[in-house]
């Protein structure tokens, strides 16, 4: 009969820690399995990338906001100036003149950082020097041939009813093909 007691104690207690449902995981409660990601979780810190990348894209001073092959800014390129220097104290990034096409053109990359930097200096931003820089602009624009391809395909009367614009059936005014 003692032998039994050794052998039956250990059952015993082994039966109370399981529980009527079983061994479930590390803690009691949880399911024997991953819980899945709560929603948006797993695409959040995809999101966060693009937005921090549009942020930083907003500090960029594109050809066109300069007049012709000068370093004058134009009246679009004071007003992004000056809406941009109010948000500098407050984000990590840097300001950057686009670096023009050709060789050539380096000495009038310099004049335009100089321009940047000098307005800068005068509104009262005290670290304008090091922040401002001269690279190619990271979005990349698109030809002379896409523009206008794009530009005439927007024109066009007959998109929605030759089969484009929204959906494939009704002549592109909805729906879709199953």
């Amino acid at each position: 009969m003692h032998t039994r007691a050794l052998i039956a104690y250990p059952l015993l207690a082994a039966a109370c820690c399981l529980g009527p449902a079983g061994c479930c995981g590390p803690k009691c409660g949880d399911p024997p399995y991953d819980r899945p990601f709560p929603l948006g979780q797993v695409t959040d810190a995809f999101w966060e990338t693009q937005q921090t990348n549009a942020e930083a894209a907003d500090f960029i001073f594109y050809d066109h906001e300069f007049v012709g092959e000068t370093a004058e800014l134009t009246a679009g390129g004071r007003s992004h100036l000056l809406q941009m220097a109010l948000r500098l104290p407050h984000v990590p990034f840097p300001v950057v003149v686009e670096q023009s096409v050709g060789d050539t053109k380096t000495q009038l990359d310099q004049e335009r950082r100089e321009t940047v930097v000098g307005t800068l200096i005068d509104i009262g931003v005290s670290n304008a020097e090091p922040r401002v820089v001269i690279a190619p602009a990271v979005p990349q624009g698109v030809t002379a041939m896409e523009g206008e391809s794009a530009y005439y395909r927007t024109l066009d009367s007959n998109t929605f009813e030759n089969g484009g614009g929204v959906g494939r059936r009704f002549n592109g005014r909805g729906g879709t093909w199953r």
